[in-house]
């Protein structure tokens, strides 16, 4: 961890290395991937120009899924979910239900079309 700009301090936050770090919306932890896939967070503070971070644990005990090298998670607005790839169970019901996705291309007319007009 260093500041921005960078004033020479450096402050390491994990022992086992870390990648795609991100802040919590909160504005109160430091959030990062594994190299064992795993999801982590390490609470801050700030005082002056030093800066103090606890030892991370562990947000999650699941292991993300996903291709190597690419980010796969990303924080809900009130930092209390996560949405990520997971990687599929081992029963295909299972499976099914972990990567089926919807996506709705041109919302509102799609919307339009359901609703009744005049409403």
């Amino acid at each position: 961890m260093r500041a921005f700009p960078d004033k020479g301090g450096k402050w390491q936050i994990s022992n086992s290395g870390g990648t795609y770090p991100v802040w919590s919306r909160n504005g109160h932890e430091l959030l990062f991937e594994t190299p064992d896939r795993k999801f982590m967070a390490a609470a801050y503070t700030v005082k002056g120009d030093s800066f103090v971070a606890d030892k991370p644990h562990m947000w999650s005990d699941r292991q993300l899924g996903g291709p190597d090298g690419a980010r796969n998670v990303d924080i809900s607005p009130d930092g209390k979910r996560i949405a990520a790839l997971m990687p599929a169970s081992e029963s295909k019901g299972a499976r099914e239900a972990q990567n089926h996705v919807v996506f709705i291309e041109n919302f509102l007319d799609e919307l339009r079309r359901r609703l009744p007009t005049g409403k």
